[in-house]
């Protein structure tokens, strides 16, 4: 004969444990989602060598990296696996991170950082499936990108904010 006490005691208790693991999960989701989330306003030095090789075509160095932060050029920079427990699953030396911001703009007063149109340059975008030439009357760095704005020639009306992705030069 079963002992359906018993039976269901063992089964609310698997439920209970459930339940605990279940929390404890979720918890470390939102803890892990919101470390993620902070982890975008900082670079490490791999990432600083991607973008100086993408936008300005330089093959750099992590020495050159090094003494840009030793000379306090890069910001306050952190360590990863302190500041980030969850995130980090990479083994090896020291990772250190530095502020995105402060990267950023010492890049651009370098010259590393260059957006791909000047003022004044003529270019081609699509409007509405329609091919139209405009004026880049300003740039502004937006991140590590960078957005323009663009008087239509046939019409002058200005567009505001138009990402570098939708620009040809002709």
């Amino acid at each position: 004969m079963k002992d359906y006490d018993l039976e269901i005691s063992v089964l609310k208790q698997k439920i209970v444990e459930a339940h605990a693991l279940l929390s404890q999960l979720e918890t470390e989701r939102k803890n892990y989602l919101t470390q993620l989330e902070r982890r975008k306003a900082f670079l490490s030095s791999r990432e600083i060598l991607e973008i100086l090789e993408t936008k300005a075509g330089r093959v750099g160095s992590m020495a050159t990296v090094k003494r840009w932060a030793d000379q306090g050029y890069l910001g306050d920079c952190i360590d990863e696996r302190e500041t980030f427990p969850l995130l980090v699953s990479k083994q090896g030396n020291k990772r250190f991170l530095f502020p995105r911001e402060s990267v950023l703009t010492y890049l651009y007063k370098k010259g590393y950082l260059r957006p791909s149109y000047e003022v004044l340059d003529r270019v081609q975008l699509t409007r509405e499936s329609i091919c139209c030439w405009g004026i880049i009357t300003s740039v502004e760095r937006s991140d590590q990108h960078f957005t323009y704005q663009v008087q239509l020639e046939k019409t002058g009306e200005v567009l505001l904010a138009v990402p570098e992705e939708e620009l040809l030069i002709p």
